[in-house]
Formats: C-alpha cells, structure tokens, sequence
C-alpha cells in the first residue's frame, strides 16, 4: 500500500497534539480511525513512527526526521488545492463552514444558520465540527471558507480576520447534590478543591486555557478529574457527580438531569466569533457576513 495524503496528515497531527485522542478531534476522526491510518502508514514504510510504550504518542527516531518532509508535503498538497476551489468557487455560492460544539446551543448559531437556510438555494450550506484551531488551519488552507468559533481564539494569522457576534458569561455548572448548587452565586475560589470536568488541550487558544487562566485569577490550579472532548459529555459527567465544569451561559439550555448551573461573583465572559479569510470575495461568504450582521448582539459587545 502506498501513503496518502490522508496518512501523513493522520501522523502530523499525532506528532503535535502528541496524543491520539486530541488529534483524531482536531482531524474530526474517531480515534480508532486515526491509529489504523498511522499504523497503515506505518505498515508501507516498514518502521514505527511513534512509541507506544508511555501515555504520550512520542515520535521515534525515524518518526522526527520524517515529520519535516510529511509537513512540507502537506503544506504544498494544501496550497495547491486552496488555489484550485479558490478559482471554482469565484462565482459559486456553497459555504464549508465549520463550528465548535459549544457554539450550537447560542442563539446566534441558529439565527445564522436559519438565515443561510431562508437564502436558498442562494446559498448552499456544508456544516462540519470542528475545533478552532482545526477551523484556522482549514481556512488557511482553503478547505473552510467561514468558522464560528469561540474566544480565546489561536492566533488567526495575517490572513484571517474575525466578526463577534456576542459576549456571553460562563458560568459554574455543578451536581444537584453539591452544597454549593445551594446558593444564588458561587465564587470561583470556592472551587479551589473541587475535581474539574476540563476541556481537550488545544495547540493554543480554546476554552481549556480560559479555565485555566481564570482559575489563576482566583488563586487557584483546576484539580483535573477527566478530560473531554464534547461539551455535551462534560455536562453529563457533572449530573454524574464527577466534577465541575464552566461553561458558556448558554449551556444552560442544555438541560441534563442532575446539573444545576450558577453565575460566578466574578464576571468573566467569551465571544461567540465567525472566522474568515479577509482577501475572500466568494459571493456566498460575502452575502453570509451581510446576514450575520443584524445578528451582532451589539448590547452584550
């Protein structure tokens, strides 16, 4: 069998996020999926790639020297497409778009996408999860051409640029049964103890690293109990009596059994945000922005 591009992307991946769980999210693969394109890969050119041995997916030897080419490759596979459905879409109106999990339950995600559907067949709309820092590398790459995701963004490069929609509060989501559900308000610091349910580690950006920077602001280190991958799970675990978790306001839509949600004292807040390739004319990306912004909630902005 000889490697595809789908391999050598599978191995970079693994190679950064240095875990095969993260990166087959990031990829939008299941896990199983991903080890049997590494261990395919593995296969055609008869040496591993990364040792198994610990909980990490370090690379070997030859996994290091070959990772600089398989980039370059994927790099150059990337652009080349990019020009190619650059020039096809010019005057075409489908929209790839991509979003995070956690974005579906604002109303904003729905107005938008109630708005896209009420333009056909003006616009012919593909949606895919995503995380962020997936979305950004897509539309660097021209496989997106518009993504909603959430602040603290990735560094979005010089290409990209950004439209927020609204500013909401995150908020503390606990078990019905913890002491603390008791009260009309809870003070991060109170979570000092407490095990948290936390987000998947993103290369940079991502609700991870808000939890992490605000839990410094109390003077604490989140205790973590589990990490996930899906918003959904996490709020599952915490009706289990896992954990805690903060989550984005409007999650609290989300209604599981067993979980009662409270504002925190301290007031910390993320950006439902649309990301796009500022030098995109594509009619169908133009006339999304142009829907997108009646939508801006300009009181919580």
């Amino acid at each position: 069998m000889s490697a595809e591009l789908r391999h050598w992307r599978a191995f970079a991946a693994a190679a950064q996020a240095r875990d095969f769980t993260q990166a087959a999210s990031q990829l939008g693969l299941s896990q199983p999926a991903l080890s049997q394109l590494i261990q395919s890969l593995e296969a055609s050119l008869h040496t591993s790639l990364f040792d198994r041995t610990g909980r990490r997916a370090r690379l070997t030897e030859a996994g290091t020297k070959l990772l600089t080419d398989a980039r370059l490759l994927i790099e150059q596979a990337d652009r080349l497409g990019g020009l190619a459905r650059a020039n096809g879409r010019s005057g075409a109106q489908t929209l790839a778009a991509g979003y995070v999990g956690s974005a579906a339950f604002h109303p904003a995600f729905a107005a938008l996408i109630a708005a896209i559907s009420a333009d056909q067949p003006a616009i012919s709309l593909h949606l895919d999860q995503f995380s962020a820092t997936s979305q950004i590398e897509q539309l660097t790459n021209y496989t997106l051409d518009l993504g909603i995701a959430r602040s603290p963004l990735p560094d979005l490069g010089a290409r990209l640029t950004s439209l927020t929609l609204a500013r909401e509060r995150m908020i503390i989501a606990l078990a019905d049964t913890n002491p603390l559900a008791k009260a009309p308000r809870c003070s991060l610091a109170k979570l000092r103890e407490a095990p948290f349910i936390q987000y998947l580690q993103q290369p940079s950006g991502g609700l991870r690293e808000w939890v992490n920077a605000a839990c410094a602001k109390a003077g604490f280190e989140p205790k973590i109990a589990h990490t996930v991958p899906q918003i959904a799970t996490m709020l599952c675990l915490v009706g289990a009596g896992v954990g805690v978790a903060l989550v984005p306001e409007t999650m609290a839509r989300f209604g599981v059994p067993g979980v009662t949600y409270r504002p925190m004292t301290q007031h910390f807040t993320t950006e439902l945000t649309l990301l796009y390739r500022r030098s995109d004319t594509a009619p169908a990306l133009r006339q999304t922005l142009r829907l997108a912004r009646p939508l801006i909630n300009k009181p919580s902005l």
